[in-house]
């Protein structure tokens, strides 16, 4: 049923992919791919990622591909600059129908702290929300490059590149993740010590204020975050990816 049903509009556009490479339809269902890999190159970092000493295909880490923004700023872009802390929240640009989901929990769980909350709405007309707390400014899109380097923390459905996105700034994070990879880059967090997994796409206010409060007072948060951020900024890219290639025999794939 998975294969010839559920992903068989997938697996015909992976064959005619392949076929336009190789010259044959691929030679595995698209969710078995790492059985024919000779290499993998995972844009990632090894602290982001659990240890896996039995991998049968070589693993190479070249770290997240970032690149600097051309979102206009905001009008609200120097209440930045205040004092208080700066917590993003966002569904990201796939998982955000419902906004209700993570956002609204987390401008209710907020909106008496003494944070300043930014939400990137990720398409979703800003109007649309309604009446906002005192403390909160929105914006359908914002220029990440700038913004998180201003960022005490994050809160996340767990969109794997806006993660990645923080990590680079060493920004701690509460991910909410309930749908597609984002409940396994969640885990990945909690494992990693960058954050806090709160085990459900939809959490309440009250779990949301709690986690936020400790992944801003509590400092190994911020200190796990720094250690992948390092790591980040050490990472080769795509220099890694092409060295990959390079080192294989012709006819072999990554």
């Amino acid at each position: 049923m998975v294969e010839k049903v559920v992903f068989r509009p997938v697996q015909r556009d992976l064959d005619q992919l392949h076929r336009s490479v190789h010259g044959r339809d691929a030679d595995a269902f698209i969710l078995d791919w790492v059985s024919q890999a000779d290499a993998i190159v995972q844009f990632a970092v090894p602290a982001f990622e659990y240890p896996r000493p039995d991998a049968l295909v070589p693993l190479r880490f070249a770290g997240p591909i970032t690149q600097p923004s051309n979102t206009d700023l905001p009008a609200w872009w120097p209440d930045l600059d205040a004092a208080r802390q700066v917590v993003l929240v966002t569904q990201g640009t796939i998982a955000n129908t419902d906004l209700v989901d993570l956002v609204r929990p987390t401008l209710q769980a907020l909106a008496d702290e003494d944070v300043l909350i930014v939400v990137a709405t990720g398409g979703h007309p800003v109007a649309q929300m309604g009446d906002l707390p005192a403390n909160v400014r929105a914006a359908e899109f914002l220029p990440y490059d700038l913004l998180f380097p201003r960022l005490a923390a994050m809160v996340t459905n767990g969109g794997y590149g806006g993660v990645q996105y923080a990590l680079a700034h060493g920004v701690p994070l509460v991910v909410a993740g309930g749908t597609e990879d984002k409940p396994e880059v969640a885990a990945r967090v909690a494992w990693s010590g960058t954050g806090i997994n709160l085990r459900t796409g939809r959490p309440t206010p009250r779990a949301v204020r709690r986690a936020v409060r400790r992944v801003l007072t509590i400092s190994e948060y911020r200190v796990a975050a720094a250690g992948v951020a390092a790591q980040i900024n050490a990472a080769r890219g795509v220099d890694e990816l092409i060295d990959a290639i390079s080192s294989l025999p012709s006819g072999t794939s990554i």
